[in-house]
């Protein structure tokens, strides 16, 4: 999955839990703030995308991943050190 799908299938999952349009969930927008996601509705989010990359967030992780930018930081992140470990 390139970058532009991986975007793209986030704001669908985000805009699934959240209830907002998915063209208008912007890269910078608080998940909480903004789009109005509470602290379960984050956690679904995250826990969608560990079940899709079968991969576990950590804790100072969870709490860094508030917008789709963060997230998208992360994702990149782990399914690196997932390429790297299985090198």
């Amino acid at each position: 999955m390139n970058t532009i799908e991986l975007e793209s299938w986030l704001r669908s999952l985000i805009s699934k839990i959240s209830g907002n349009s998915a063209a208008g969930i912007g890269v910078d927008d608080d998940l909480q703030q903004t789009l109005g996601l509470d602290s379960l509705g984050r956690l679904e989010v995250l826990a969608e995308i560990e079940d899709r990359f079968d991969f576990y967030f950590e804790d100072n992780e969870t709490m860094n991943a508030s917008t789709l930018s963060k997230i998208l930081e992360v994702i990149d992140l782990k399914l690196r050190e997932v390429e790297g470990a299985e090198a």
